[in-house]
């Protein structure tokens, strides 16, 4: 496919502005940023934001963006939140919804970026492994430079985890799906599946607990649409025995390798790091403070790890509807379309990456919308697989 200038000058600032998303995470940029007083973000989070400003305006076209039902919908949504949050800061002089009409129109920003880019399957599978290899490098930086090589730290040494533990777990199922969609067997092949399992390897290392369980999840829900059909039991007793073989002769230390991810220096206390407790705690006052939450109350409690129920107490079940009704939109849209989609064509993979926020939303506060820009690829991915399911039902229309 021949491309014009502007296609080829819009696909190099989008990798300049991927590259610069997951730099942003170096050791090195963080020790930085800490030594001239920010607190949050990087040295590098304004160039980001310009960046992803010029990307954006150079996808924008509204009336191909409207084309898709998913984003149609889901700006009627934003606009219902925006209304929401001008009733709360009138009734309560509260504007803590700010952060969900920031976060939430940037990550609907992505998607139209990702619908306007319509990468062929050479560009594609280049900004796959461009984001992977970028991302595994800075996780070596971080596990070589913050805990000195793979071992398992009683305390966590890796700066933004959470945002790293996205991006990691991002790499690993694109490396799966590169090898499990990779037609020839050979060292390619290999390759992609060595370094998924890299990826994996930093992620227990770094103790990213939430992004290492959507991994897996992904992993098993992944081979689970791969596979499934009149064969699946067979190839689920032979994947369980597989397994169990494989555990029984798995030495000792990589056992306990990953153990210790998830539960060293907790071993007598809560695995959870007291999410339990604060998860109880803000379902015991919702049980008193349905309606508006934390709205009229104002308490302080420590920040609660889930996404639903921390927006829940914030703002009651009156004033998180829309909120949550994006939420739950994005959400089923995203699973429907795991289930109606071929895995075995990569152009797919947007559905399932977009998963993986969600997943660790379940544990996290700042998910699948954050924290920062971490989660801007996945929607870029997702608003890609979203442009090519169009185009392909398109042609079969008017086959």
């Amino acid at each position: 496919m021949q491309l014009t200038f502007w296609q080829k000058a819009r696909y190099w600032v989008l990798l300049i502005f991927v590259f610069l998303i997951i730099f942003s995470v170096h050791p090195t940029i963080v020790s930085m940023s800490r030594n001239v007083g920010l607190g949050s973000g990087t040295i590098l989070s304004r160039y980001i934001i310009v960046l992803f400003g010029v990307v954006f305006v150079m996808c924008f076209h509204f009336r191909s963006i409207m084309r898709a039902k998913l984003m149609r919908v889901s700006l009627v949504i934003y606009l219902l939140i925006l209304f929401y949050y001008l009733i709360t800061w009138a009734l309560f002089g509260e504007k803590s919804m700010l952060l969900e009409i920031r976060s939430v129109a940037i990550c609907l920003m992505a998607v139209m970026i990702g619908w306007q880019l319509d990468l062929d399957e050479k560009r594609f599978n280049v900004l796959l492994l461009f984001f992977a290899a970028v991302t595994i490098y800075i996780g070596l930086q971080q596990v070589f430079t913050n805990i000195g090589g793979f071992i398992i730290r009683d305390h966590y040494e890796t700066d933004n985890k959470n945002s790293l533990g996205a991006m990691l777990s991002t790499t690993a199922i694109v490396l799966l799906f590169l090898g499990l969609n990779h037609q020839k067997r050979g060292a390619k092949k290999i390759l992609y599946f060595g370094l998924a399992i890299l990826a994996l390897v930093i992620l227990l290392t770094i103790r990213a607990r939430a992004a290492t369980l959507a991994t897996f999840i992904m992993l098993l829900y992944i081979l689970y649409e791969r596979f499934k059909g009149k064969n699946f039991i067979i190839y689920l007793i032979v994947g369980l025995m597989l397994s169990a073989a494989l555990f029984v002769v798995m030495p000792s230390s990589v056992k306990d390798y990953v153990l210790n991810s998830f539960v060293q220096n907790y071993e007598e206390g809560d695995i959870t790091t007291g999410r339990t407790e604060r998860n109880a705690v803000a379902l015991n006052f919702l049980s008193r403070h349905l309606l508006f939450g934390n709205l009229d109350q104002g308490i302080y409690v420590e920040q609660i790890h889930n996404y639903p129920l921390n927006r829940t107490f914030e703002f009651g079940v009156v004033f998180v509807f829309p909120i949550l009704l994006m939420y739950l939109y994005l959400l089923i849209n995203t699973i429907v379309m795991t289930i109606k989609s071929n895995n075995r064509n990569t152009h797919n993979i947007g559905y399932y990456l977009l998963l993986i926020p969600f997943i660790i939303s379940m544990a996290e506060p700042t998910f699948p919308y954050g924290p920062g820009t971490a989660t801007l690829f996945n929607f870029i991915l997702f608003g890609l697989s979203l442009r090519y399911s169009f185009n392909a039902r398109c042609c079969l229309s008017r086959a």
